[in-house]
């Protein structure tokens, strides 16, 4: 994932990308993605616009039953590479790199837009029924005989909302 920036042609082009990220997102979130998308790279003068979105791609625990599943989410990209311009420059949620000529490698810069995408919650499938709190049986694969607790009455007044 790297762009020569001394080659590049003037004007608007496309660039497509893939390969293996490494996430640092913590425990119950893919540890290594693969990702593919394309991005469209507009060459100003002294700056470079890529912006697009990739295809992310990883193993995850379901958050409802902890089987393991590949999960694919889409990630938007939006990157802005400077070339002889004051480090000063904010360009709010975007990335901005800089540098002056040679290869830009795009990586941590993708990692940042793929992790910023991953969801809260991840699930197999919508109709996943997850672990029973009681006796912790997987309830897609087998039933169990476990009675639902009564609520607390001071929680209750909850169920009118």
């Amino acid at each position: 994932m790297k762009l020569d920036i001394d080659t590049q042609d003037w004007g608007q082009s496309e660039m497509e990308i893939s390969g293996d990220l490494r996430l640092e997102l913590g425990e119950g979130c893919p540890q290594t993605v693969q990702v593919q998308g394309s991005l469209t790279v507009d060459n100003l003068e002294n700056r470079f616009h890529l912006k697009g979105s990739v295809k992310a791609t990883g193993d995850i625990p379901c958050g409802r039953c902890l089987e393991t599943f590949t999960f694919v989410w889409k990630a938007p990209v939006e990157i802005i590479i400077l070339r002889n311009i004051d480090r000063g420059e904010d360009q709010g949620d975007t990335v901005v790199l800089h540098q002056s000529k040679g290869l830009v490698d795009l990586s941590e810069a993708v990692t940042e837009c793929v992790s910023l995408a991953f969801p809260l919650t991840t699930i197999c499938r919508e109709d996943c029924q997850g672990l029973c709190q009681t006796c912790g049986i997987d309830r897609n694969k087998q039933s169990c005989e476990c009675k639902e607790e009564d609520i607390d009455p001071r929680w209750a007044a909850l169920d009118n909302l």
